[in-house]
């Protein structure tokens, strides 16, 4: 699969960007003058607008390579949408889109909103236990996949994408830690994890992936979405402008099929 390059140290956009959602329905008007109104799910888009300044040559030479590639508006390719939390069920670690294996939780927990929608985590066995979640992100892509954690305990916790692993701090308050960087090379999907050494105990809230290298302001999700394998530039032109040395600038427009 094709991936939409992302930019200096692992942006795919710059600000301002604009993001356009469109539905669409079928309409049938019978001949007693009755309407009947189906949504036509296929048919929804999303439009991207992403204007990008001081472009080095390589970025450029990556954006052009896919349109290039691409042939125009003909062909597709994987777009992330940089605004969004791409993990599933941010605040429902019951749900199968985590795997949690033998490790105890529970929901309901106090968190930094003031709310209770944080989890507990506890590892009862004699190993390590890891909730995680799998994700089709390119492992060539960078990412930061990030949570607000603490621990009656002090010590530290491993958060984990792929092989790539860090081991923050954890206190008794709340503290947001995250992991940054890559996956494997080459491979389809990334998976998320935090781990627990044996007999460990931590409170959760706000996880997030983002394809950034820094977290953004935490975003609650419920099914999982911001990936689109079917991506359109919506133009068969590219025009760059050259700004300076080895500075450039384009605007480009994008289409996505949700």
């Amino acid at each position: 699969m094709t991936w939409f390059p992302q930019i200096g140290a692992g942006s795919i956009a710059q600000y301002p960007l604009q993001r356009s959602r469109k539905w669409r329905s079928i309409s049938n008007t019978l001949e007693s003058g009755e309407r009947i109104l189906l949504p036509d799910s296929p048919a929804g888009e999303i439009d991207w607008y992403l204007p990008y300044r001081d472009l080095s040559d390589a970025e450029v030479l990556n954006l052009t390579n896919l349109f290039t590639s691409s042939q125009g508006c003909f062909g597709a390719f994987a777009f992330i949408d940089p605004l969004a939390n791409l993990l599933g069920w941010s605040e429902d670690l019951s749900r199968p889109d985590w795997q949690t294996g033998l490790l105890q939780k529970h929901g309901s927990v106090d968190d930094p909103a003031g709310t209770l929608r944080s989890w507990t985590l506890s590892n009862g066995t004699a190993g390590t236990q890891a909730l995680s979640q799998t994700l089709g992100i390119s492992g060539d892509y960078s990412a930061c996949f990030s949570l607000y954690v603490r621990s009656s305990a002090a010590g530290t916790v491993t958060l984990q994408r792929d092989a790539h692993q860090v081991s923050p701090a954890v206190e008794p308050a709340w503290t947001r830690i995250w992991i940054s960087g890559g996956g494997t090379p080459g491979a389809a999907q990334s998976a998320f994890s935090i781990v627990l050494v044996a007999g460990q105990s931590i409170d959760v809230w706000g996880l997030q992936v983002e394809a950034q290298v820094y977290p953004s302001l935490y975003m609650p999700t419920t099914a999982a979405r911001g990936i689109y394998e079917e991506t359109y530039f919506a133009a068969d032109e590219m025009n760059v402008t050259s700004d300076g040395v080895g500075l450039s600038s384009c605007v480009i427009h994008l289409t996505s099929r949700v």
